[in-house]
């Protein structure tokens, strides 16, 4: 069945476009130096696109490597067949330390317990385990302060006939807009670094996400982690800097058009009221779609080429919208949460900011509770 069948059957879906992810991550090999390998995240089942989906478009584009947050997300990508390199940035608990090593997947370790625990997987499975140290650089979250790394340190020598220090990494809290921070976090984490390399000589360092990749070309070391920017969103401060392309559309129905009268209310709560005499369509997306409830009265969607101001509260699995300055709307008709739809462009990010929220959460809610469909290829794609 063509898409475009699919989609006449249901009331909202998104459209993913494999050609736009395989297209940025060849626009991000383009500006690395020729040393240094790209890592595509593919966490949270590919940022709502689709984990596999993504990870076969971005090795398409370039990269060599794949990255992902749990260890069941590593085990389903390797079911699937992808035999690349991959490493699990989260903490993995003990008990799938051994499916992992199995595997051939790399794991993350933040203290010495985490090493030990990773020793004695490896033994029981009369392996070796390969991991990368997380160094907290100044984030607050997940890594090992270098206060902290004297602990590793001996774990590290003691556990070397079973754990390969295979990368040492960390991540930048505000790389699209604190240069000064940044650097920072780099002089700290080439510090600690320095202090590690007796235990891992050969450690493949790796510090950029998409923003730091843009940014700071002087950070890349071996190996970069391409995040938002493989799905066309541009972080922050680098909009425009590399030409990528949005891979998500999400689209729904309209599902009813009528008139209300001057003085009557639409939607829950009674927190639109008409002025005039107005046409309300009521669409078939929510919140229980990803359609933030944040753009209650605030938003938009995009209707026959027009955007038409959100009336009321958004639902769990509706929205209204005024259409009065639109054109002719009907029953059945598309519209336009973000992405692109003939001709016109909303970018996720712009929807973000309205929500007061951020791009990869508008991508990770829809992608996720929707149908997902594969967008028309381009002419350029093949």
């Amino acid at each position: 069945m063509s898409g475009t069948a699919q989609s006449s059957r249901l009331l909202r879906w998104a459209e993913v476009d494999a050609g736009a992810m395989r297209h940025n991550a060849a626009q991000i090999r383009a500006i690395l130096r020729e040393s240094a390998q790209l890592l595509a995240m593919v966490k949270s089942d590919g940022y709502g696109h689709g984990a596999a989906i993504a990870a076969e478009a971005a090795l398409a584009g370039g990269a060599t490597w794949l990255g992902v947050y749990t260890p069941d997300e590593a085990l389903s990508l390797r079911g699937a067949g992808f035999d690349c390199p991959m490493l699990v940035v989260g903490w993995s608990p003990p008990p799938t330390l051994r499916d992992l090593i199995d595997a051939r997947v790399d794991v993350t370790v933040v203290d010495a317990d985490g090493i030990r625990a990773a020793r004695d997987a490896a033994e029981h499975a009369g392996d070796r385990v390969r991991v990368h140290v997380k160094l907290d650089s100044g984030l607050g979250r997940l890594g090992v302060r270098r206060e902290g790394l004297e602990p590793v340190i001996a774990a590290l020598r003691s556990s070397a006939d079973r754990v390969q220090v295979a990368g040492i990494f960390t991540h930048f809290a505000d790389a699209e807009s604190d240069a000064g921070f940044t650097g920072e976090q780099h002089r700290r984490f080439l510090e600690a670094v320095e202090e590690l390399r007796p235990v891992a000589p050969d450690a493949l360092l790796h510090t950029c996400g998409s923003a730091a990749i843009i940014e700071f070309p002087e950070m890349h070391h071996d190996l970069v982690r391409l995040g938002i920017a493989l799905y066309g969103c541009a972080p922050g401060a680098v909009d425009g800097a590399v030409a990528l392309r949005p891979a998500m559309t999400v689209l729904a129905r309209v599902a009813q058009v009528k008139t209300v009268d001057a003085g009557e209310s639409v939607g829950y709560g009674r927190t639109w009221w008409a002025r005039s005499r107005r046409r309300i369509a009521t669409v078939a997306i929510g919140y229980g779609q990803g359609l933030p409830r944040a753009l209650s009265n605030h938003g938009s969607l995009v209707i026959a080429g027009q955007r038409c101001p959100i009336a009321g509260v958004v639902n769990m699995d509706q929205v209204t919208v005024d259409v009065t300055d639109t054109g002719p709307v009907n029953t059945g008709d598309v519209a336009l949460f973000f992405g692109e739809h003939q001709g016109v462009h909303l970018d996720p990010s712009e929807v973000a900011v309205l929500a007061g929220t951020i791009a990869h959460e508008i991508l990770c809610r829809a992608g996720s509770h929707l149908p997902r469909l594969a967008a028309t290829p381009r002419s350029s794609d093949g």
